[in-house]
């Protein structure tokens, strides 16, 4: 059996998502909209265009070569229908279509490329998107593949999936899972996420069990305003002693997606331009250090 993968990009000789040197597959398709998204370019489960303005020389290569004569110069078009026929014409290299189809041997054999570093450092490869489970069943042949190796395969999940096809075809070959946990009140979730957290607690609560558990690291993005308030983080520091998690990783926010919005022609529900500071991450790692939890 095999099948392709709909992936943003192949990030090689990594060192942040992971142990040790990693390659990271970003998958393309996300149920959630977090309205502060680090990749907005994988939301969308389709391949789309991405605008880089700033690089446009205004030379009008991709309005010549637009067939449905809706490319602007400069800025993404409303009607784009993400053909990629405006890219190569483009001499400035402002114009990039984002979602490449890769066949599952294919992209396996692109990443084994690396089983070298992956042994020396006790890295592997980390599938992370967008979402990965939301193409479980292409993601896990994938991730069997490398398991065949003796490849370690890490998973970032936002914790949204559907847990039949999960268990079934993906679970069985990761080795770590990272769960994100964003805020805990169901209400306050649906506001910034588009979506409530009831799946995503209902995963987590299954993902706890004894035999998962010492696999499982859940991590807290820092968002200013949203999800850094003490009573947000305090409630997700209770629900992690609940369920004896012992362990959780803080993401400090970083506002390098902005422009990847901006380029993308989406709007901007939460804008931050500014990185937190040493003060507000250390604020944010107390409240769970008072809750007895090792920090991350």
């Amino acid at each position: 059996m095999t099948g392709s993968a709909l992936v943003v990009e192949v990030k090689r000789n990594s060192l942040d998502d992971g142990p040790g040197i990693r390659s990271v597959v970003f998958f393309k398709g996300c149920p959630l909209r977090c309205v502060w998204c680090q990749n907005p370019e994988a939301l969308r489960p389709a391949p789309e265009l991405q605008v880089l303005a700033g690089r446009c020389v205004g030379c009008g290569g991709c309005v010549a070569a637009c067939p449905g004569r809706v490319a602007v110069s400069g800025e993404p078009a409303a009607r784009c229908t993400a053909c990629g026929r405006c890219v190569e014409p483009c001499r400035a290299g402002a114009r990039r279509l984002v979602g490449t189809a890769y066949d599952i041997d294919d992209l396996a054999a692109l990443l084994l490329r690396d089983e070298p570093f992956y042994r020396a450092s006790g890295g592997g490869v980390t599938l992370s998107g967008g979402e990965p489970t939301m193409a479980s069943a292409v993601a896990g042949l994938l991730a069997a593949r490398l398991v065949e190796r003796g490849v370690h395969v890490l998973l970032e999940t936002c914790g949204c999936f559907a847990w039949e096809p999960f268990a079934r075809d993906l679970l069985p070959h990761v080795s770590t899972i990272y769960f994100d946990l964003k805020i805990a009140d169901t209400a306050r979730h649906h506001e910034h996420t588009g979506r409530d957290n009831e799946l995503i607690l209902r995963n987590l609560r299954r993902l706890a069990g004894p035999e998962i558990a010492p696999r499982l690291l859940p991590r807290v993005p820092l968002v200013p305003g949203i999800t850094d308030g003490e009573e947000s983080l305090a409630a997700i520091a209770g629900l992690l002693l609940e369920l004896r998690l012992p362990r959780v990783a803080l993401l400090p926010y970083n506002p390098l997606w902005l422009p990847k919005r901006r380029a993308l022609g989406l709007d901007l529900p939460y804008s931050h331009d500014g990185w937190m500071t040493t003060e507000q991450v250390e604020r944010c790692r107390d409240v769970f250090r008072r809750a007895g939890l090792e920090v991350k």
